[in-house]
């Protein structure tokens, strides 16, 4: 991996992660949200708030503390086809 490809995954770690984590906590909050064309409300919307904050909080770990372990299941999480 070179230096840019490395330096583009921190860089999309971050921006996923603070993206996951606000839209997790957004989520919480309101006990509404919408994901996959379906509508969740209530339990379903927290629990489903409750894995992207924790998805997005690991992203930023990664990315701002160099954890290896996690940056590894950044590059795996990014680069997974849909």
């Amino acid at each position: 991996m070179t230096p840019g490809e490395a330096k583009f995954l921190d860089w999309a770690s971050l921006l996923l992660g603070s993206m996951l984590t606000f839209s997790g906590w957004r989520a919480i909050q309101k006990r509404r949200t919408r994901a996959e064309g379906r509508d969740y409300e209530g339990k379903a919307a927290a629990r489903l708030g409750l894995l992207w904050l924790i998805l997005g909080l690991l992203l930023l770990l990664a990315a701002l503390f160099d954890i290896i372990v996690l940056k590894s299941f950044g590059k795996l999480f990014l680069e997974s086809a849909s």
